[in-house]
């Protein structure tokens, strides 16, 4: 056992919690609570459901000795990076967090520090399941389907780590997409500029070459609004490219005709959305715990949370607490 966990065991109960709304379809508690029980850790995840009325609230539980870290999800990735203390250079490039981290300063105050880890759950899940693009060396184009916080990890991950560029960005609403690629210009760095190609049309999409990764970060509905059904057909053309890649759709929930049903039949490989899920917890937990992913049980975490997923999806069950 690593020092690090030693430490953890021995610090006594604590807690984290993952202020959204809604949440009530949330695997969060069950995932970490499954990670801190595997690994013999007193701490327990609850959920803090609430929208900007309970903010203060939030931040005041994040000063507390009981906060050992803390999740956020929407819609508050984007405004909780205002009233941390500090961000990391991914919390900064994405910007959007859905982490915070607690150090401690010079004079033992409370230091909260804003990450993204769901840039680290879309490299794992496509590394894991499809590495050959990368191992190839080659740049090819990736793309997203939405334009929200989930989308701007995926910009991340596919331009840091996967080898893609330029990214494609699909979306029923223009104006969402022209604020998203403002705010990546607005905070791009050397290091760090996406190339951004806002894919409106049929026609502009028949014109591009195949992407090799794609995420999809939107509901599984059938398109119904003009506007919808505009983004559907771009899509679709994207998916009927040649050469095929594979996709990752960040959705688990949805039981109808979405994007991932798309793309198998396409002849697309899919990833399925509980796993980037499950990866950036595992990586949340390493951060809080302060360890290394060899200090975890990883295969058993990624078992148990897969087992829990389909059998929930097939009783249609809602997702357990622990």
């Amino acid at each position: 056992m690593s020092a690090a966990l030693e430490a953890a065991r021995a610090e006594g109960p604590k807690t984290h919690r993952l202020f959204g709304f809604p949440l009530h379809g949330s695997y969060a508690p069950f995932l970490h609570n499954t990670i801190t029980r595997l690994a013999g850790v007193p701490r327990k995840y609850s959920k803090m459901e609430g929208k900007s009325d309970r903010l203060d609230e939030f931040l005041a539980y994040l000063r507390s000795d009981e906060c050992a870290g803390s999740a956020v999800t929407m819609p508050h990735k984007v405004a909780i990076c205002q009233h941390l203390d500090e961000l990391t250079q991914d919390g900064r490039n994405i910007g959007a967090c859905n982490t915070v981290i607690v150090r401690k300063g010079p004079n033992g105050e409370r230091i909260l520090v804003g990450h993204n880890t769901d840039s680290v759950g879309v490299r794992e899940a496509f590394l894991r399941a499809d590495d050959s693009h990368v191992k190839s060396g080659k740049v090819r184009p990736g793309a997203v389907f939405g334009a929200g916080g989930a989308s701007r990890a995926a910009v991340y991950a596919l331009t840091q780590w996967l080898n893609c560029s330029p990214i494609y960005v699909v979306n029923r609403d223009d104006a969402e997409v022209e604020q998203f690629i403002s705010d990546f210009a607005k905070s791009s760095t050397a290091a760090f500029k996406p190339e951004l190609v806002h894919v409106k049309t049929v026609e502009q999409a028949e014109g591009l070459d195949a992407p090799a990764y794609i995420v999809s970060a939107v509901p599984a509905f059938p398109p119904v609004t003009p506007e919808e059904k505009q983004a559907r057909a771009v899509t679709v053309t994207l998916l009927n490219k040649e050469p095929k890649g594979t996709l990752l759709d960040m959705e688990y929930h949805g039981r109808g005709e979405g994007i991932k049903e798309l793309a198998s039949g396409a002849g697309w490989g899919v990833i399925k959305g509980e796993i980037p899920m499950i990866w950036q917890g595992i990586e949340q937990q390493r951060l809080w715990l302060g360890v290394e992913e060899k200090d975890l049980p990883v295969q058993e975490i990624l078992d148990t949370v897969a087992r829990q997923v389909a059998s929930d999806k097939e009783t249609g069950s809602q997702p357990p607490l622990e």
